[in-house]
């Protein structure tokens, strides 16, 4: 089972699941919003999960940490690739945004985000070097 299907799928469906039932995990919600957010965060490991009000997956959010562990096998993309190998991968990327600074909030990578029929890939690359940083799975109803 690739990591982008669980996305629409009930929370439990992961946390059940190989490797991620043995992961110690937090769950936290946020009510004072619009539609509140329920979020699990897999600590020890580069992975979060953000559901609807249903725990039905709506984000994926993987993270190259070297302080956490993450199987790169979860995802087809391995954190050390390059934006080039990213491109040729997936192809022209839906949208996308070069390297910024804000004065406020610091610098950001340059990022791709690729639609796919039911979900989307939103690849973050490092500032300090061409790697991936983060890589995001939305349903296409959570794509800003």
């Amino acid at each position: 089972m690739r990591i982008s299907d669980f996305l629409g799928k009930h929370v439990s469906t992961v946390l059940e699941t190989e490797p991620f039932n043995g992961w110690p995990v937090e769950r936290s919600t946020e009510d004072d919003l619009e539609q509140p957010i329920i979020q699990y965060v897999f600590s020890g490991h580069a992975m979060a999960l953000r559901c609807d009000r249903d725990d039905k997956i709506s984000v994926i959010f993987l993270r190259a940490d070297k302080h956490d562990k993450l199987d790169e096998n979860i995802f087809e993309i391995p954190f050390a690739w390059t934006r080039e190998q990213v491109l040729d991968h997936f192809g022209a990327p839906s949208k996308s945004g070069e390297r910024l600074r804000d004065p406020i909030l610091g610098d950001y990578g340059a990022w791709d985000r690729f639609s796919r029929p039911t979900y989307a890939v939103h690849v973050e690359y490092r500032v300090d070097r061409d790697e991936i940083k983060r890589i995001t799975l939305m349903r296409s109803d959570a794509v800003p």
